[in-house]
């Protein structure tokens, strides 16, 4: 064979080989990065479910029990309410029929 011909082949060949290693070599760095942004992503996923249940959930949950307790607290009010409107009927009542037996005896 000639010698330029062999010689263009063998660089041929190497620069094959180059190639192969190079796209080899990127898919490493390609898998890697993806594995490094899976794990960073979990991590910030974690962070996310910390500062929920650290800062968010004693909020939430603050808030529904003083909720509660508003609800607690207007049910006492209109019972009371409920109890003195009863009281007062039953006097006006009571005041109307006295009113009335004392007209009738007038």
């Amino acid at each position: 064979m000639n010698p330029a011909v062999e010689q263009i082949v063998s660089s041929d060949e190497a620069a094959r080989t180059t190639v192969q290693h190079a796209e080899k070599e990127a898919a490493k760095l390609i898998d890697d990065a993806e594995k490094k942004s899976r794990s960073m992503l979990a991590a910030l996923e974690e962070q996310i479910k910390e500062t929920e249940r650290r800062d968010i959930l004693p909020i939430v949950s603050g808030g529904r029990q003083q909720a509660e307790l508003t609800i607690e607290q207007a049910e006492q009010y209109i019972k009371m309410l409920r109890q003195k409107f009863a009281l007062k009927k039953t006097k006006i009542i009571a005041a109307f029929i006295n009113n009335v037996v004392k007209t009738g005896m007038d």
